[in-house]
């Protein structure tokens, strides 16, 4: 899985958490773990690219 970072946040720290996230993803096929009310919700979900929020902390604010 390719990570698309934006300025000001980063990937989180938190190995564990980015490793069962992203094997939700993958189980998923694409789409974001969480219950986001984003339109697109492959990741990473639309409300992460456009509104700075991501709901399963994949991604964390710098």
């Amino acid at each position: 899985m390719e990570f698309f970072i934006k300025p000001g946040w980063r990937l989180n720290p938190n190995e564990k958490v980015v490793n069962a996230i992203v094997k939700r993803i993958e189980i998923n096929n694409g789409e974001c773990p969480c219950h986001n009310e984003g339109y697109d919700k492959k990741c990473p979900c639309s409300d992460y690219r456009e509104k700075d929020i991501c709901h399963c902390t994949l991604y964390i604010k710098e």
